[in-house]
C-alpha cells in the first residue's frame, strides 16, 4: 500500500513536471507539453537565458539573450502558458540579469538599459529601474520596489575603483563605515527601509559588516 502511495505521488509529481515551461536543447524555444511559446527566429532574441517563477507560481517570466547578453528581453506568461507578454522593446532592455519580482507577485522590476551597442536618438528613455504591473503590462519608474528578506542580493553600477559605499544611517550625507566592492554578492536585507528624498535606503548585511545603502545600486541574486 505504501508502494503504490509512493509511486502515485512520483507520478504526480512527474505529469506536474512535465506541465512547467523548459527551454530546449538549443535554446532557442520555450516549450511545455512540447508545444512551442516562444521562438528566437519569431521572437526576436538570440537564445533564451532563464526562467523564473514569480513567488506565488502564477506566473513565470523569461529572460532571452538579446545584444551580446547585455540588452536583454524580456517576456511574462501565465504558468500555463498562456497571457504571452513581450514587455521590452527597442531602446528599452534589461541589464544583463537585472530582473526581479515582487514580493507579492504583482510586479516585475527590471533595469533599464538603452543601449550598449548604438548611440540612442534624442528622446529615448532614462535608464533606471523599471516596474511592470502584470495584469495590465503598465509600465513605469519603479517606484514601488522594495527588497524581498527572503531574498540574496548583489552589487551593481558601481566601478571597480569606485566601490559603494556603506553608510552607519540612510543619506549620502552619513558616515562611510565600509566599501562594497563592484562584485560583491551574498547581501541580506534587514526589513527596514527609509526613504531619503526620491532614494530608497535600506539596511543590509553582508559578513561582518552592517549598514545602509540606496537600494537601487543592488540587485537580486538568481536562486536556480
Amino acid at each position: 500500500m505504501k508502494s503504490f502511495a509512493l509511486l502515485l505521488l512520483l507520478t504526480m509529481s512527474a505529469l506536474a513536471q512535465s506541465d512547467r515551461p523548459v527551454i530546449n536543447e538549443d535554446r532557442t524555444r520555450l516549450l511545455i507539453r512540447g508545444k512551442v511559446f516562444l521562438d528566437s527566429q519569431k521572437d526576436g532574441y538570440m537564445h533564451l537565458s532563464e526562467i523564473r517563477y514569480a513567488p506565488d507560481g502564477k506566473r513565470f517570466l523569461v529572460l532571452a539573450c538579446g545584444f551580446e547578453c547585455t540588452d536583454n528581453v524580456g517576456f511574462t506568461f501565465n504558468a500555463d502558458g498562456t497571457g504571452k507578454r513581450k514587455f521590452t522593446a527597442r531602446w528599452d532592455w534589461i541589464l544583463q540579469d537585472k530582473i526581479e519580482w515582487s514580493a507579492d507577485s504583482r510586479y516585475v522590476f527590471y533595469y533599464r538599459i538603452i543601449s550598449t551597442g548604438a548611440d540612442p536618438p534624442p528622446k529615448a528613455p532614462k535608464e533606471g529601474w523599471m516596474q511592470i504591473a502584470v495584469k495590465t503590462g503598465t509600465k513605469a519608474p519603479a517606484i514601488l520596489r522594495r527588497l524581498k528578506a527572503n531574498a540574496r542580493y548583489a552589487v551593481f553600477r558601481v566601478s571597480e575603483n569606485d566601490p559603494l559605499n556603506l553608510r552607519n544611517s540612510p543619506g549620502l550625507k552619513s558616515r562611510i563605515i565600509g566599501k562594497l566592492s563592484f562584485d560583491r554578492k551574498g547581501l541580506r536585507f534587514l526589513g527596514e527601509t527609509r526613504q531619503v528624498g526620491r532614494e530608497v535606503w535600506v539596511k543590509i548585511t553582508v559578513g561582518e559588516s552592517t549598514g545602509w545603502v540606496n537600494q537601487s545600486y543592488l540587485y537580486e541574486e538568481a536562486t536556480s
